[in-house]
C-alpha cells in the first residue's frame, strides 16, 4: 500500500490538496476525478515504516506476536465500548510505542476510510499479520460480531504464545548445551591441538590412533579458513534459508517425523494448534473448508499441511471431515477422529476441538518434560566424550614424551 498527495482544481477553480492510500498512481488519479476534481499532481510518498530519521530508526523494527495480541485485545475492548474502527485505531495508534505499527495503522485506517473492511485493510499487511488473524476478523465482520471474534481470537492468540513460550523454555538449556560444547570443542581443535601438534612432530613420538584422528580433523578445519566461512555461510544458509522453500520444509518435517522423542513432541505440537485453529476458525463462522485451508497454513508443518490440503478436495467430493482426516492415521490420532465425529453428529465441532485442545496442551506439556529429561542426560554423555576423547589425545603423546625421558 502506498500513500499519493495531489494537488487538483475542484470546480470553482480553486486549488485543493489532499492525500490518498492505494497501490497504483492511476487508482489515485481514478479516485481524484471521480471527486469531480481536476488533477494538477499526483505524487508518491514514502511510507513512514520505511523512514529513517534522528528520532528514531524503523528499519530494523518487528512486529512480534505479542504486538498482535495487544493491539487484539486493545480493538476488541474499544469496540465492544461503542467506539467506530476509526476511532479504535486512532486511540491504539497513538498509544503504540513501535513506529511501524502506527505506521501499518495509519494505513489501515486510510483504507477503511477508502471503503474497504477491516479484513482487507489488514490483508494488505498479510507479511506481518498470520492468516488465522485475518480470517477470524473476516468472520467477525461477516456475523456482525467483530468484539466477540476479537476477544476468542485474544483467548487464541494467548494460548498460541503460551504454547510457544514453553517449547522455547524447554528447548533453551539443551541448546546452551550444545553451542557451549561445540565453541570448546572448536577451540580445542583450532588452537590447542595443533599448537600441541607441532610439538609432537619435533619430539619424533610415535602418537596413537585417537591422536592422529583428531590431528587429522584439526588439519582439515585449519587448512583454510575461507573454505571454513564458505561452509558455515552453507550451512546458516541450509538451515535459515532452505527451511523457508517448500522442498527445505518438506526435508525438514520428514527428518522430525522420523527423529525418536522428537516426532512425539512434534506430533502433539501440531494436532493441538490444528485443533485449536480449526475450532477457533469455525465457532468464528467461517466454514470448514476455509477454516482447514487457514489452519493448514498456521500449523507450521508440512506434513500436516500437506495432508490438511488433500483433505479440503475430499470435503468439496463430498466426504465427511472425520472420514477425510481418518485417512492419515499416523498424523491425527483415534480419538481426535471419534471426537471430530461426534461434533459433526451435534453440530458442536469448534467446542469439541476446543476442549480436545486444552486436555492436549498437558499431554504437549508431558512430552516436553520427557524430551528436556532425556535430551540434557544424552547431550551432556555426547558431549563430554568427544571433550574426552581430545583431551585424552593430548595427555596420551604427552604420557609417552615424558616416558621416553625417564
Amino acid at each position: 500500500m502506498s500513500t499519493f498527495i495531489y494537488e487538483a482544481y475542484d470546480r470553482d477553480g480553486h486549488l485543493v490538496k489532499g492525500e490518498w492510500s492505494g497501490e497504483k498512481r492511476e487508482d489515485a488519479v481514478e479516485y481524484i476525478s471521480k471527486q469531480s476534481l481536476t488533477p494538477v499532481t499526483v505524487k508518491k510518498i514514502k511510507p513512514k515504516s520505511e523512514s529513517v530519521g534522528l528520532g528514531g530508526i524503523t528499519l530494523f523494527e518487528r512486529i512480534s506476536s505479542v504486538d498482535i495480541l495487544f493491539l487484539v485485545r486493545n480493538l476488541a475492548t474499544t469496540i465492544k465500548a461503542g467506539l467506530s474502527i476509526i476511532e479504535a485505531l486512532d486511540i491504539i495508534a497513538a498509544d503504540a510505542e513501535k513506529k511501524i505499527m502506527k505506521s501499518i495503522l495509519q494505513e489501515v485506517k486510510a483504507d477503511i476510510k477508502n471503503g474497504q473492511p477491516l479484513s482487507s485493510a489488514f490483508e494488505a499487511h498479510a507479511k506481518t499479520f498470520p492468516p488465522v488473524f485475518i480470517g477470524m476478523i473476516k468472520a467477525g465482520e461477516s456475523s456482525g460480531q467483530l468484539d466477540k471474534t476479537l476477544n476468542d481470537l485474544a483467548k487464541y492468540l494467548t494460548r498460541e504464545y503460551s504454547l510457544r513460550s514453553r517449547i522455547r523454555v524447554a528447548l533453551a538449556y539443551p541448546i546452551i548445551l550444545v553451542v557451549g560444547s561445540i565453541a570448546v570443542i572448536a577451540l580445542l581443535l583450532v588452537f590447542v591441538l595443533p599448537r600441541m601438534a607441532s610439538s609432537f612432530a619435533s619430539s619424533r613420538v610415535e602418537l596413537p590412533l585417537v591422536t592422529r584422528f583428531f590431528i587429522g580433523i584439526s588439519n582439515v578445519i585449519t587448512w583454510s579458513y575461507t573454505v571454513d566461512i564458505i561452509v558455515l555461510a552453507f550451512l546458516t544458509w541450509f538451515v535459515f534459508f532452505f527451511n523457508r522453500t517448500i522442498m527445505g520444509k518438506r526435508f525438514f518435517s520428514w527428518v522430525m517425523a522420523k527423529t525418536p522423542v522428537i516426532k512425539d513432541v512434534i506430533k502433539r505440537v501440531s494436532i493441538v494448534r490444528f485443533a485449536r485453529t480449526f475450532g477457533n476458525l469455525m465457532g468464528g463462522g467461517l466454514s470448514a473448508v476455509e477454516s482447514l485451508e487457514l489452519a493448514g497454513v498456521s500449523i507450521g508443518n508440512n506434513l500436516y499441511s500437506e495432508a490438511i490440503q488433500k483433505t479440503i478436495v475430499d470435503i468439496k467430493n463430498g466426504m465427511t471431515i472425520s472420514d477425510a482426516l481418518s485417512k492419515y492415521p499416523d498424523l491425527f490420532p483415534r480419538i481426535l477422529i471419534s471426537l471430530i465425529v461426534v461434533g459433526e453428529r451435534t453440530g458442536t465441532l469448534h467446542e469439541v476441538l476446543g476442549t480436545f485442545a486444552d486436555f492436549y496442551d498437558e499431554e504437549v506439556d508431558n512430552s516436553l518434560k520427557s524430551l528436556t529429561s532425556m535430551l540434557e542426560p544424552m547431550l551432556l554423555l555426547v558431549m563430554g566424550l568427544i571433550v574426552g576423547a581430545i583431551a585424552i589425545s593430548i595427555i596420551l603423546p604427552i604420557y609417552k614424551l615424558v616416558g621416553s625421558f625417564t
